[in-house]
């Protein structure tokens, strides 16, 4: 079986429950979305096709037993990962997704997803399923100053989208002091704030702080 993919690399997942853990990812190529705050944009137009045997063969050559669909949006390749997963069973699963289609055949067979809503698309019936029957499921929102916190709030609470990650949005073109003042600001009004009392966290996007545009890293 086929499918498009951009890259697959191995790294730490620096986001998220699993922070610190090493994982090897898969990046599908192809999004139903295209943000503006995007930083795989290269990913956003399939291009190349790979087996499945010819993936498996390049993350059997990595340190790790965890494997990370990515994307690009790896919900548009749900047959595929299904397909996968069965075939490969010698893997922890893990997904990113931003929510707005849910995956029917895969669902069951993740040991944790990661669901990232975007605001301007927001999907109340596919955000629902993936918190009523994910194995495991968190909710991450990026976001870029103290007003969205409270939109992350409202939303949250209405669809019960708990436990929730929130992440300062880092631009690459901007110094890191810039960010880490930004992320600074951001802390306080998230310790201020209702979400203080609720499964919520902040964290700053690392891997970008780290690497910057360097990509399969």
């Amino acid at each position: 079986m086929e499918a498009f993919i951009s890259e697959i690399f191995c790294s730490l997942q620096m986001e998220g429950s699993f922070i610190g853990y090493p994982a090897a990812f898969i990046r599908f190529a192809g999004c139903n979305l295209n943000c503006d705050f995007c930083d795989t944009k290269y990913a956003l137009v399939p291009k190349n096709t790979k087996r499945d045997d010819e993936i498996y063969k390049i993350i059997s050559e990595f340190n790790t037993d965890r494997v990370i669909f990515t994307g690009g949006e790896p919900a548009l390749y749900d047959d595929f990962m299904s397909y996968f997963i069965d075939k490969y069973g010698n893997y922890i699963y893990f997904l990113e997704t931003n929510g707005t289609i849910f995956i029917k055949k895969s669902i069951k067979k993740f040991k944790h997803i990661v669901v990232s809503p975007k605001f301007f698309s927001i999907n109340e019936e596919a955000l629902n399923r993936y918190k009523r029957l994910s194995n495991s499921v968190e909710f991450k929102f990026v976001i870029n100053d103290e007003s969205e916190i409270e939109k992350v709030q409202i939303l949250s609470d209405k669809l019960d989208l708990y436990p929730l990650t929130l992440q300062p949005l880092f631009d690459n073109a901007q110094p890191v002091e810039k960010y880490v003042k930004k992320t600074k600001m951001l802390i306080e009004a998230f310790k201020n704030s209702n979400l203080a009392r609720k499964e919520a966290r902040l964290i700053m996007q690392n891997h970008k702080v780290i690497y910057g545009k360097q990509r399969g890293v």
